[in-house]
């Protein structure tokens, strides 16, 4: 089907229809002439450059074949149970929230904002498990991969519909090949393939826009069974991820832009789309309890980075962020996955940037509007990129961080478009100059860019290698983010300190990351994975130069900010107890637990629980201290334990004894 505005047939292609008088009575017949785009046959024709951007993908990507798992890829893969039980866990991962197989318990999950619903992809690592057993991260990124190549695919096919070959010209510098090959290559996708886990992103795009294939068949054969078949693939794509709820608008929009057909036709086909969103929605509503928000109030900077912010700095921040979004689509460098506060300033309307970014919207809005009419397919670009850039822009619904590469993936179909329409068609109206120029200066930039994007791409894609290198490649971009500074330390504590054996390197490894560690709490005072991390660097720190009272300073800090964090307090309890049993100052040690203990938590806080915690921490040291044993006893007392209370008391006087003597 060559989909043009007028509806006219392609001559290329154009069989026996009498295409004008069916379009003019408006019948049931299809409104657009069809042609090999979407005949039987495509393939055969269409095959190699299909090829082409699945080698491409491959090409681009085939070293993360050898990579292991990386970031989130713990929450939906191989720590989530219900991933971890193969096809047993499908039930599971379609009746709850997304990362409940990682957190199992549900007030965990109202540590983050909104809900996750995002049952698809997870459903295929499980089947992957299913098949292939456990551990088997290879098999799930030559999965990515194949399917960021079939999304190419899907992307030309669909484009060569909307952009049909000019009768002299060739798929090799047609709008839908230049479009699907700057898909395919740019830089921005990086994460969305190399990540296993943005595998939601790719079948959330795929689906959809197979859904709005689906869509235009329909229109070209007018056979319901393709109606059908785009609500069931809006919905496989919504299952992938909530975004895809955009193509609602993207798909009628596209059809009313691209064929002239009555509104109540459009209306129509849309009713098993708006169905599929339905379906989503209750099954959506049933598997979380709630529809955008689970009413928690969430504290953590981390999962709310708003959350300091006045209406205004949400605002002015907000829109610095979507201009940062046109950038990366056009300057793709540098790349990070980290956009935690604060890489992304907190900024007010004083600062220029989000004035600007605030302005190039609202042109690009205003402008495409009154280009509607007249079909120009900038126009159509622009209003797509805003469609799918809306769900993720925080301006609507929150997000839970400020802006994510991978958010970009269905918006940057827009780009893609936009470049392959401005190379192949208005470059070569634009210089009326003799055929051949303006595709030789068109194949030049096309060329270029290709280029540029491809090495930026590959260049990128061994970041994803493991957590060390995605750190260290994300702190070196993002030194305002209190987050890459703590995952760069964990990730050299875990990686290399706890594995290394030489004194000169292990010193050189805590200088590094003492310096992170302070930096992620400069910008973060109450972040609680980095008041994790140091207390195992102000361990790490004392292993070096033994000076207790610096230890006992940051484990003060600690006890008052996490004293019950489930990973810092285990850690505190053993390395006591290490010091304890291997020759600590044992008068530094009763010290420290008297003032914890008793002064801090037991007189301050009321908290007889921690109180008896440090305190006891005093036992095993080589000698009994008077006053912790005393401290202890009252302790005991208040909470009604007067046996422990007496022996308390007990050993208390009989260590004043031995001090008389």
């Amino acid at each position: 089907m060559a989909i043009k505005n007028n509806g006219k047939q392609n001559p290329k292609h154009a069989k026996s229809v009498p295409a004008t008088p069916a379009v003019k009575k408006q019948s049931a017949k299809p409104s657009v002439a069809l042609n090999a785009t979407f005949a039987p046959g495509f393939w055969a024709q269409h095959w190699f450059p299909a090829l082409l951007l699945v080698a491409a993908s491959f090409a681009l990507y085939f070293a993360a074949l050898k990579f292991g798992y990386v970031l989130d890829d713990q929450m939906v893969v191989w720590q989530n149970v219900y991933v971890q039980k193969g096809f047993a866990g499908l039930g599971d991962i379609f009746g709850a929230d997304s990362f409940m197989g990682y957190f199992q318990k549900k007030e965990n999950l109202y540590l983050l904002e909104g809900g996750r619903y995002r049952p698809l992809s997870l459903a295929t690592f499980a089947m992957e498990v299913g098949i292939f057993g456990k551990d088997h991260p290879g098999i799930s990124h030559f999965i990515n991969i194949l399917l960021y190549g079939l999304t190419g695919v899907m992307l030309y096919r669909l484009l060569l519909g909307l952009f049909p070959i000019k009768e002299a010209g060739g798929w090799y510098f047609s709008v839908a090949f230049i479009a699907a090959l700057v898909f395919v290559l740019h830089p921005l996708h990086s994460e969305a393939v190399a990540n296993i886990k943005g595998r939601d992103e790719i079948l959330a795009l795929l689906f959809s826009l197979a859904a709005l294939y689906a869509t235009l068949k329909y229109f070209d054969t007018n056979n319901l069974l393709w109606s059908i078949a785009s609500g069931i693939l809006l919905l496989l794509g919504l299952f992938a991820k909530e975004n895809a709820l955009t193509f609602l608008a993207v798909i009628p929009f596209t059809v009313w832009f691209f064929l002239k057909v009555p509104a109540s036709r459009i209306l129509s086909a849309g009713v098993p789309l708006l169905l599929a969103a339905l379906v989503f929605i209750l099954v959506r509503y049933q598997a979380l309890g709630f529809m955008l928000d689970h009413g928690k109030a969430v504290k953590d900077l981390m999962n709310n980075p708003f959350i300091n912010m006045s209406v205004g700095e949400k605002f002015a921040t907000i829109f610095l962020t979507l201009g940062w979004y046109l950038k990366l689509l056009f300057v793709p460098y540098p790349l990070t996955h980290d956009y935690y506060p604060y890489h992304v300033a907190k900024v007010n309307w004083s600062d220029w940037r989000p004035l600007v970014s605030l302005a190039i919207y609202l042109g690009m809005a205003v402008w495409a509007l009154i280009s509607l009419p007249k079909r120009r397919v900038p126009a159509f670009a622009v209003l797509y990129f805003l469609l799918t850039i809306s769900i993720v822009s925080n301006l609507f619904v929150s997000v839970g961080t400020f802006m994510n590469e991978r958010f970009a993936f269905m918006p940057s179909v827009a780009f893609a478009i936009l470049v392959g329409w401005f190379l192949a068609q208005a470059l070569p109206s634009l210089l009326k100059e003799p055929q051949q120029r303006p595709y030789l200066l068109g194949t030049g930039l096309l060329v270029m860019l290709a280029g540029v994007f491809a090495w930026l791409s590959f260049s990128r894609v061994p970041v994803w290698k493991d957590a060390l290198s995605l750190n260290t490649s994300a702190v070196n971009v993002s030194e305002g983010s209190a987050r890459s500074h703590c995952f760069y330390v964990t990730a050299l504590y875990e990686n290399q300190y706890l594995k290394t054996k030489e004194p000169v390197e292990k010193a050189r490894l805590v200088d590094t990351m003492e310096y992170h560690i302070n930096r992620s709490l400069e910008i973060n005072p109450d972040y609680g994975s980095a008041l994790i991390m140091k207390g195992a660097i102000a361990a790490a720190r004392f292993e070096e130069d033994h000076q207790m009272d610096k230890l006992f300073h940051e484990f003060g800090i600690l006890l008052e900010k996490i004293p019950n964090n489930a990973n810092f307090r285990p850690f505190f309890d053993k390395y006591m107890l290490y010091l304890a049993n291997n020759g600590g100052n044992p008068n530094k040690i009763n010290a420290f637990c008297y003032h914890w203990g008793y002064e801090y938590f037991y007189q301050q806080k009321k908290d007889t629980d921690n109180a008896i915690k440090v305190l006891e921490h005093a036992l095993p040291t080589q000698s009994e201290d008077e006053r912790v044993l005393n401290a202890l006893s009252e302790v005991y007392a208040a909470i009604g334990n007067t046996q422990k209370a007496a022996e308390m008391k007990a050993r208390a006087e009989a260590s004043a004894k031995v001090l008389i003597r």
